[in-house]
């Protein structure tokens, strides 16, 4: 459902984003931003507000490396989930409508 490519050497071809996220079907996100309708649509515009890489889309991971038990960090990734999906609902136009 996300996915981060900071520091890869992939982020330096032109279009990789447009490509990773028409490649995988499943995408959310992809580093650390909500992937939007206007993103998965060639061409396609919707104003500011639904645009990629938008301030409102920005998806904030925390981090779970200083996590207890196994449990507790099941149940964190599913809030983040959750979390994840809100965020594409309320800045989706498609779903909106």
């Amino acid at each position: 459902m996300h996915l981060t490519l900071f520091a890869n050497p992939v982020c330096a071809i032109p279009g990789y984003r447009h490509f990773t996220v028409n490649s995988i079907a499943g995408l959310r996100a992809l580093d650390n931003y909500v992937i939007t309708d206007e993103e998965r649509i060639e061409d396609a515009s919707f104003g500011n507000r639904f645009r990629g890489l938008n301030e409102y889309m920005k998806w904030h991971i925390t981090d779970y490396s200083d996590e207890p038990n196994a449990d507790q960090h099941k149940f964190n990734l599913d809030v983040d989930i959750y979390r994840l999906q809100r965020c594409f609902e309320r800045n989706s136009p498609s779903i909106l409508i």
